[in-house]
């Protein structure tokens, strides 16, 4: 199982502080558009909207390059 998947998990049932640390732990080796798209997804969950915005607007950013 990925990190990403393991992450994908932890949020399906609502352990966002495991899939918010496993998120944080990758992106900083991969801040792919993918990976960031899943720590803002939790950060929605989160209730942590202006973090999930940063995080969605670098990802529009990415793919506009």
């Amino acid at each position: 199982m990925t990190i990403q998947e393991r992450a994908r998990y932890y949020l399906s049932q609502r352990q966002t502080v495991k899939a918010a640390g496993l998120m944080l732990r990758l992106i900083e080796t991969e801040p792919t558009p993918e990976n960031l798209e899943l720590l803002a997804d939790v950060y929605m969950q989160q209730g942590l909207f202006d973090d999930a915005k940063e995080l969605y607007l670098r990802v529009v950013k990415a793919g506009l390059k």
